[in-house]
């Protein structure tokens, strides 16, 4: 039951994404900033819970994605997003992340995202920018959004995926 709860939350902020963010965003900004909240998401299902889960999340959310917002390919945000998600669940086994620890591997997950789809995107010749631009014109700024929603939603969170796993560990003892 929970778990769905977790992808109703998820697909609120997949609709978020597309609607409410585009109108809070100056218009200056527009296109640069790219909010990228499901992942954020999908990168604490992957420390505090499980790394498979969050590799089907990440691939259903990213197809999601591709599909709806982002139609140049089908596939990219898919792969970012799975990769991602199983490989930070694989390097951080410890399910104590501290709020320190959590803010280094969003900076870190967002910008690996972004990297992998300006690789994935230039070596099929749908952008024809610099790494330099690119990284400076609207990857910076996008790693800024989403190290404050991932700090906004720390607190919440953690406290979700502690009484998710306290409820495990009591059926485990009652079972």
């Amino acid at each position: 039951m929970n778990r769905n709860w977790m992808i109703g939350f998820m697909f609120i902020l997949f609709l978020l994404e597309g609607t409410v963010m585009p109108v809070l965003i100056p218009d200056a900004w527009q296109g640069r900033i790219v909010p990228q909240f499901v992942f954020m998401v999908i990168l604490y299902h992957a420390v505090y819970q499980h790394r498979h889960t969050s590799l089907l999340m990440g691939l259903g959310f990213g197809f999601l994605q591709d599909i709806v917002y982002y139609g140049h390919m089908i596939g990219p945000h898919a792969f970012s997003m799975g990769l991602l998600g199983y490989l930070v669940g694989l390097l951080f086994t410890s399910r104590n992340a501290t709020l320190f620890t959590m803010m280094a591997i969003a900076v870190f997950g967002s910008f690996a995202h972004q990297t992998i789809l300006f690789a994935v995107y230039s070596l099929f010749g749908i952008n024809h920018m610099t790494y330099e631009y690119a990284l400076f014109d609207f990857m910076i700024p996008s790693l800024f959004v989403q190290l404050v929603f991932a700090l906004a939603i720390y607190v919440p969170m953690r406290t979700w995926f502690d009484r998710l796993s306290g409820k495990a560990s009591a059926e485990d003892e009652q079972g």
